[in-house]
């Protein structure tokens, strides 16, 4: 079985990627079980920059396929901030952000914005990079809005989804994921695996 390294240090996130990758005769690994401990810079100015910074860095360090994700909450009204800065939001000189600073800071910028102008969407960007250089890039978004407090059981590294409303279903993407239907709903990544299946399927044959 081939294998395909998941280029995340978030343990929530390669968690939600396997499960996505499931369907696939791939052995999905993450960068613990090849033993890589070093970061990557992701300072680029779009997720698709660095979802392949992520891609090319670690396919490097370990000869494998990579799948490089960068991900992110972008709101209308804050000209899509967070977006690519993700946990940094005080600053690049500064400490990451905690899960309770994201969702604190955010809900303070979106204090006084009424609920019509509080559009937005998680972006995922993911780059599939298969030795020596074969990079094929896809892009999918769920649209919602920002609500005035969290709402559902907060997942530790998925803070944003506590505040992420999803007007037709009345629920945030947190009580989606309480409910176990989330994936069905919050489907950026999902819908980007989507994307990649014809490339995953000759990763499976090689």
């Amino acid at each position: 079985m081939n294998s395909l390294l998941i280029a995340t240090k978030n343990p929530a996130k390669f968690e939600r990627l396997k499960k996505l990758l499931s369907s696939y005769k791939i052995q999905v690994l993450s960068l613990n079980d090849v033993g890589i401990t070093q970061g990557v810079d992701e300072s680029g100015k779009t997720f698709e920059e660095n979802a392949v910074r992520k891609a090319r860095f670690y396919a490097r360090l370990s000869n494998l396929p990579v799948l490089g994700d960068d991900s992110g909450l972008e709101i209308d009204a804050l000209d899509g901030w967070p977006g690519v800065h993700s946990r940094r939001i005080f600053g690049p000189d500064k400490p990451e952000a905690t899960d309770d600073e994201l969702v604190t800071e955010t809900l303070r910028r979106m204090e006084k914005v009424p609920f019509e102008k509080r559009k937005c969407c998680f972006t995922a960007v993911m780059a599939l990079l298969i030795p020596p250089d074969t990079l094929n890039i896809v892009k999918a978004s769920t649209d919602g809005y920002i609500i005035t407090e969290p709402k559902g059981v907060r997942k530790p590294g998925f803070p944003m989804e506590s505040i992420f409303y999803l007007p037709n279903l009345n629920r945030t993407a947190a009580e989606l994921d309480q409910e176990g239907i989330q994936e069905n709903y919050l489907n950026h990544r999902k819908n980007a695996i989507m994307k990649l299946e014809p490339y995953l399927r000759q990763l499976e044959k090689l």
